[in-house]
């Protein structure tokens, strides 16, 4: 498929991002007028939808998923996706899904699930996945894939810009100018909220499954002891390109932490709490200031469910004085939208046959083509 090259041509696409907090469906539906890679767009809905207490559980835990329940989930969440995507009664013409996110071990493979023959038999619509494998097959790690978002939305003629998206997993951006001959460049710094998360649901007995605002690593204090053994993980040894998922912060690391430092009492588990707010602070400030001098930023955008953690931000602001922190709020684009809006971003790209990876990004050979179309038509 592909947009005509009339000038008021325009196609509707709805972008659907499962992040790996593992907390439910985000939506943009966005319309893009043009057909090169600035068209102009427009937001025309969005939409968070909270998972079913099944895909909560099994997703947080994706490395426990066998391979018997991993062709059901897929099935299943295409099936739930669909149902709860008419409940919305949108109009659109094309759907691009991330999916959720099971395995992701470049430079081997990855696999997101949430299979899309449903969607596409129940809207009688193409539908566009599996945006990382192409990247892994050029020797990428299939991520990050927003900077090219990043890119189209922020970046200016002659300032440098940085985005920072904080989800289940942190990942920075950092849009050069127009005009500079550096390359954009963006990793994976470490975990956003997982540990967080997971911290949180253990002292709550899964009554909270986040700290809402931060309010709990508020009343924390920081146990240097344990910040400096955290620090000392591998990961943030390693030079980008990288990227990280549940297989170096899932439930076998948070269990290994528990064994160093288990909280005796509630204040110890603030105490914890806080001192990973402060990981995800430091881990992402550092990745900053690793920048060589070929970048300056003076301002940063900060998206996903981490920038509601006023914790964190305050965390943020304290490590990176210099930089001017603010939401992402851009246009009908905000902190909770922004991915899915990447992702119908991407599936505008498929259908024009653009490139959609950055290889200064993920480390592939070359610029590819992301994402498989299933069109399953009806008639």
């Amino acid at each position: 498929m592909m947009i005509s090259n009339a000038p008021d041509q325009h196609v509707n696409i709805l972008g659907l991002m499962t992040g790996s907090s593992a907390d439910g469906l985000d939506l943009c539906l966005v319309k893009f007028s043009g057909k090169n890679r600035q068209p102009i767009y427009e937001v025309l809905d969005s939409h968070e939808i909270a998972y079913p207490d099944l895909f909560h559980q099994k997703f947080r835990s994706p490395l426990d998923i066998t391979e018997a329940e991993i062709s059901n989930l897929d099935n299943e969440l295409g099936k739930w996706m669909a149902a709860e995507i008419t409940k919305l009664n949108l109009s659109f013409d094309i759907i691009a899904s991330h999916g959720q996110t099971i395995k992701h071990e470049p430079p081997h493979f990855t696999l997101q699930i949430g299979n899309p023959r449903f969607m596409s038999e129940t809207f009688n619509c193409p539908v566009i996945y599996d945006f990382r494998t192409a990247d892994i097959e050029l020797g990428g790690q299939g991520a990050p894939l927003i900077p090219i978002v990043d890119q189209y939305l922020l970046q200016q003629e002659s300032s440098d810009v940085l985005a920072l998206n904080i989800g289940g997993i942190a990942n920075l951006t950092m849009v050069p100018g127009s005009h500079s001959p550096a390359p954009i460049v963006a990793w994976d710094t470490g975990p956003g909220n997982t540990l967080i998360d997971k911290a949180v649901r253990l002292f709550t007995k899964d009554r909270m499954a986040f700290d809402d605002g931060g309010y709990l690593a508020a009343q924390g204090e920081l146990n240097k002891k344990l910040l400096h053994l955290l620090l000392e993980h591998e990961f943030y040894q390693r030079t980008p390109p990288r990227s990280a998922g549940q297989e170096q912060f899932g439930d076998i690391y948070f269990q290994e932490l528990l064994k160093l430092f288990y909280p005796g009492d509630e204040q110890e588990f603030k105490d914890f709490i806080y001192t990973l707010t402060v990981l995800t602070a430091k881990t992402i400030s550092r990745s900053v200031n690793s920048l060589s001098a070929d970048y300056f930023a003076s301002t940063m955008f900060v998206g996903g469910g981490g920038a509601l953690n006023k914790t964190l931000m305050e965390l943020l602001r304290r490590e990176l004085p210099s930089i001017d922190i603010r939401k992402m709020n851009l246009n009908g684009i905000n902190q909770s939208n922004k991915e899915a809006f990447g992702f119908a971003y991407l599936g505008y790209l498929f259908i024009n046959n653009l490139t959609g990876n950055i290889p200064s990004v993920t480390g592939a050979r070359k610029a590819v083509k992301l994402g498989q179309l299933f069109y399953s038509e009806i008639g």
